[in-house]
């Protein structure tokens, strides 16, 4: 009895160890396939906090947080990428048609000049604020690898959605519902 006794909490903690150790491993295996695709992907996740920006807006300098005392939708994007210039079109919907602030953010550090934008925004209708990141913080702090990204902001400067590509107004307000606003 005794002997059956001591090979029952022996099991038990063998059981225990096995439990635990296959919990670690599965912990480790989650985490190394976040990171493979955050790094496929690009950027930040949601649930994140977003990394404060300091921008410009019609050559006056402004901080990302000053803009998120709401849901915010910010777009990073480039003339010369033509799903940048695809989606604009989307945006200006999405602006329009709902009370949600959109910002696009022209990641000027990667523009041949500043120029180059001022001219594309002469000949093309954009109706959301366009802002400038001349010192070229958003590509670091937002670990961008592709343009366009779309990122939904809440008020507390957490991320809540997240797209890596060309967005359109329907994809927008469907991130937009799934957070519940």
């Amino acid at each position: 009895m005794k002997k059956y006794v001591f090979y029952l909490v022996i099991a038990v903690v063998l059981s225990g160890i096995a439990y635990t150790s296959y919990n670690a491993y599965q912990t480790k295996q989650d985490q190394q396939q976040i990171q493979a695709k955050q790094q496929a992907e690009g950027g930040l996740e949601t649930g994140m906090k977003a990394p404060d920006l300091e921008i410009e807006q019609e050559g006056q300098p402004i901080r990302l947080s000053d803009l998120t005392d709401q849901l915010i939708v910010i777009n990073f994007w480039a003339t010369w990428c033509p799903p940048c210039r695809q989606e604009i079109p989307e945006l200006n919907a999405f602006s329009e048609s709902t009370s949600i602030p959109v910002y696009g953010i022209n990641v000027t550090t990667s523009e041949r000049r500043l120029t180059d934008v001022e001219e594309f925004l002469k000949k093309t209708p954009v109706d959301y604020p366009v802002l400038y990141d001349t010192k070229g913080q958003s590509e670091k702090a937002y670990r961008l690898l592709a343009m366009p990204a779309t990122y939904l902001i809440d008020e507390t400067g957490t991320i809540v959605g997240k797209h890596v590509g060309p967005v359109t107004e329907e994809m927008l307000k469907e991130m937009v519902q799934k957070i519940g606003g």
